[in-house]
């Protein structure tokens, strides 16, 4: 059989089509400009702002790491940050006390964390070995923990011990030395001026 044709559309037809085609291309441009501006990206940031990123940040990305399989995602990195800024504020470890103060006291923090996580581990352990293992484990970190807190306590004191003796050493300034060396230098010469009158006198015997 013939395939029958397929009817061909009128004149008035096309027109109507060509109508709307044209409005709907209007309307189209016109909820693009209506709708929202596209987000502005944000500039790269310079190797000192990634560097500080990572020195206020990093910590907190590690407990959030570590802890992840035990508390989820919800503790997000900004919570961590949060909690290390308070860990160290209670602390009283500051920008004066030193890099390495604020290394070892984050260090306090995911040793304790990493405690917390092991003892999780092995309580989900069915086997002596496992669970024996796993205790060994918390026991040495432990003692870590309790001797990096103890080499903490010594360096900040060791750190107020020499910012209280440090103005003493400095006060003495270099016109303060050159002034104490030539007071030094007069009196010797005024002894020995005071010497040698006393031999002309005949108060000292010569020879």
């Amino acid at each position: 059989m013939r395939a029958k044709a397929r009817p061909t559309p009128s004149p008035q037809v096309n027109g109507q089509y060509a109508r709307a085609s044209a409005r709907l291309k209007k309307e189209a441009t016109r909820w693009a400009a209506d709708g929202p501006p596209p987000a502005a990206t944000a500039p790269p940031l310079s190797a000192a702002e990634k560097a500080a990123r990572l020195r206020d940040v990093g910590p907190a990305a590690y407990l959030f790491a570590a802890a992840a399989p035990v508390l989820g995602e919800a503790m997000d990195v900004e919570a961590w940050k949060r909690y290390v800024d308070d860990f160290l504020k209670e602390l009283g470890v500051t920008k004066a006390s030193g890099p390495v103060a604020r290394m070892m006291a984050e260090q306090l923090l995911l040793a304790h964390h990493a405690v917390g996580r092991l003892h999780v581990r092995a309580a989900t352990r069915t086997s002596p070995a496992e669970v024996a293992a796993y205790h060994s484990s918390v026991s040495r970190l432990m003692t870590e923990f309790r001797r990096t807190s103890a080499a903490l306590r010594a360096y900040g004191a060791g750190a107020a011990r020499s910012a209280a003796v440090a103005p003493r050493a400095t006060a003495s300034t270099p016109s303060a030395g050159r002034r104490a060396r030539r007071a030094k230098t007069t009196r010797r010469t005024k002894l020995g001026s005071n010497h040698l009158r006393g031999r002309i006198r005949g108060k000292h015997p010569v020879g």
